[in-house]
């Protein structure tokens, strides 16, 4: 009988050090992952700036980067993520936090104006450089 007792003792034991090693493991992948990020920001320059986000729904949301001093606007989607717009130079507001999503949104308005007149003055200039056919000839 103490045969079988000194089997369930070995067992035990080795399950105890597997789950020891288990558990070793993944406290050291915790504290990795943790304290990883904040190890190699110290001294280095931030090339990339999220300067505004503007939820639409649950699962979209437009994006103000600044990148190297010219600022991106983003669309972000569950289908992908597409640039909608560059600016030359980031926008400098003094807004208070309660306002900086109304002061996005101004600039979000005045950006899509701006580019919806250049459109609208692209199709104007072709449209009266060309002649429309309808495909009837006249009969002379």
């Amino acid at each position: 009988m103490s045969s079988q007792t000194d089997m369930w003792m070995e067992f035990a034991k080795s399950f105890g050090l597997l789950f020891a090693v288990l558990a070793f493991f993944l406290m050291s992948l915790y504290l990795i992952r943790r304290f990883s990020g904040r190890l190699g920001t110290k001294g280095s320059i931030e090339l990339i700036k999220v300067s505004s986000v503007y939820h639409l729904s649950p699962k979209e949301k437009l994006v103000l980067v600044s990148v190297l001093g010219e600022s991106i606007l983003i669309g972000v989607s569950p289908g992908g993520i597409s640039s909608l717009a560059r600016f030359d130079k980031s926008p400098e507001t003094p807004l208070k936090p309660s306002q900086t999503a109304a002061g996005f949104q101004n600039l979000l308005k005045k950006s899509l104006k701006k580019s919806n007149r250049t459109d609208e003055m692209a199709q104007d200039s072709h449209s009266s450089n060309f002649c429309v056919d309808s495909g009837k000839e006249e009969a002379s």
